[in-house]
């Protein structure tokens, strides 16, 4: 079973002006609800490729509710822990430029934790874990680090999809994917990585021996999977961005999925990029179809 920890789940409001003007009263032509959160759009990609993932982390309040109810609703299972404040609300605004504010969410009591805790203690060998997205007030910057210290003990294999801090500590327990972008890459380098080369030549020095796995999204350019004697690269589709929430957590559920399946790396990659390409030219996340669509028409060049 994979689980898919989101400890700061969201409701995504999405709100259409056609010309947003700052300091102005807009109306807004359309607007959706979604239940968001980095790991929530991960079981969603999984449930459209027909797998099945449980959903661990913390809701609360009418919004919470909400996120429940929906996920119902798509056949996707959760099992949160409920706190007492509301679950958070993160509004996109899209118009000729796309605008995120998010939300800090909600307060997480001791009980509550350690409730959490306990399920992650459960969770058994050989099951997956993917861990990503932002951590709710209180539980401090080293909560991650303390859910993968179980995991590690237990000898569960996990994928952690955050950046700063969080990704440079996981790198102690070598987990099985690490999916930076190329700002996210330079953050750690501390220093600007431009090229292929550049970045291939720093995961090279610095990731490989601490991550079974190195995907690296150059956006706009396409994305990098790099290995000790090869590196594939994925030249990026052209088509129509329309929704960039998603796509990176397509990628990471889509790789993690297709190598439990028994794939290849390059099948595996091959899928993941198609699934973070379906789902950045989708109002949600990307269906099986359009992704095997994608699929081939994907150009690997291996180097």
């Amino acid at each position: 079973m994979i689980y898919s920890v989101t400890l700061n789940p969201s409701i995504d409001f999405i709100v259409r002006v056609k010309d947003f003007k700052e300091g102005e009263t807009n109306r807004a032509y359309a607007d959706e609800f979604y239940a968001g959160g980095k790991g929530i759009m991960v079981s969603k990609l999984l449930k459209n490729v027909g797998t099945d993932c449980i959903n661990l982390g913390f809701l609360g309040g009418f919004t919470g509710k909400f996120i429940e109810l929906n996920l119902d609703k798509l056949n996707i299972k959760h099992d949160f822990i409920q706190v007492e404040d509301n679950t958070r609300i993160n509004v996109k605004l899209k118009s000729s430029k796309e605008t995120e504010i998010n939300c800090k969410g909600p307060t997480v009591s001791k009980e509550a934790i350690d409730n959490f805790l306990d399920k992650i203690s459960n969770i058994k060998k050989e099951d997956f874990v993917i861990l990503s997205g932002s951590v709710p007030v209180g539980l401090g910057t080293d909560f991650y680090t303390t859910i993968m210290e179980i995991l590690n003990k237990n000898k569960i294999n996990f994928t952690l999809d955050s950046s700063g801090e969080a990704f440079k500590k996981s790198l102690e327990y070598k987990p099985f994917l690490v999916k930076p972008n190329k700002d996210e890459i330079s953050e750690f380098a501390k220093k600007k990585l431009e090229s292929k080369d550049e970045i291939i030549n720093f995961v090279r020095k610095n990731l490989l021996e601490k991550a079974h796995h190195v995907i690296v999204s150059m956006g706009g350019e396409g994305a990098l999977y790099i290995a000790k004697d090869y590196v594939l690269f994925a030249s990026a589709l052209k088509g129509n961005l329309v929704n960039s929430v998603g796509a990176g957590d397509s990628v990471v559920a889509g790789f993690v999925d297709s190598m439990l399946k028994g794939s290849s790396v390059e099948e595996a990659f091959r899928f993941a990029v198609a699934c973070g390409t379906a789902t950045a030219f989708s109002e949600d996340i990307g269906e099986l179809k359009f992704i095997e669509e994608l699929k081939n028409k994907l150009i690997i060049e291996r180097m």
